[in-house]
């Protein structure tokens, strides 16, 4: 498939022999918002880990704007730092990501390990505050923060390293209405600047407003279905 940002080829994975990715073919395209749905268990956040470079699989391939992902691969320094400024990962759990003093030295730090310049550094750090609307926030510690303060935080250290891909495990949980409200509508406009969106969710609202395509996996941890999504859900 052209332009396909993502492909794997046959991958499984299991966790001590227990199987959690069976036999998966799956190419994602520049600009797609796919959506994983299927049970607890079925394998989608052991996907989008592996999506990120956190596994790796024991069988198939994973290609990423084609070049192979391997555990070799990102060793090399330049590899991962390449792949991780391209690709973005929000945890289900937005403490797993908050570990700096302050908010503004967590937005910070990706740009940091980059390599940028302190003009730079700043320059995103100001943008990605003002554009979440979250300058209150910038000098409190992570740890004090509210659910759907974490999540905007969360949100705002991946952007600082300018993704063009966001891989997102169940983004809505955990969230009262006004920061689901919130975060489904800047979900909107990172689509609509077309990137490259992967979406773990169990919310059928944000995967008929989202996606172009819906992926269901099953128990046996196979991709058993896909359909295009006609965005015709209001």
């Amino acid at each position: 498939m052209e332009n396909a940002i993502i492909k794997l080829n046959d991958v499984c994975f299991a966790y001590d022999k227990e199987t959690t990715l069976r036999h998966i073919d799956l190419d994602i395209m520049e600009g797609e918002t796919v959506v994983l749905k299927g049970p607890n268990g079925c394998g989608k956040t052991t996907l989008l880990k592996l999506l990120n470079g956190l596994l790796f699989p024991e069988q198939g391939k994973y290609y990423f704007s084609e070049r192979e992902v391997t555990e070799k691969a990102l060793n090399d320094n330049r590899f991962s730092k390449w792949m991780h400024q391209k690709m973005g990962f929000i945890f289900q759990n937005a403490d797993v990501q908050l570990f700096c003093g302050s908010v503004y030295e967590e937005i910070a730090f990706g740009p940091v390990q980059m390599g940028l310049s302190d003009e730079e550094i700043k320059r995103r750090c100001e943008d990605v505050i003002s554009l979440l609307g979250i300058e209150k926030l910038r000098d409190r510690a992570p740890y004090h923060l509210s659910g759907g303060e974490k999540r905007k935080v969360a949100f705002a250290c991946i952007l600082s390293m300018n993704p063009e891909v966001l891989v997102m495990d169940e983004p809505l949980a955990g969230l009262d209405q006004r920061s689901q409200e919130w975060l489904l509508k800047f979900l909107e406009s990172f689509k609509a600047a077309k990137k490259t969106m992967v979406i773990s969710t169990h919310d059928d609202y944000l995967s008929r407003k989202l996606a172009d395509r819906i992926i269901y996996m099953n128990e046996e941890h196979e991709i058993c279905k896909e359909e295009e999504n006609k965005h015709e859900f209001i």
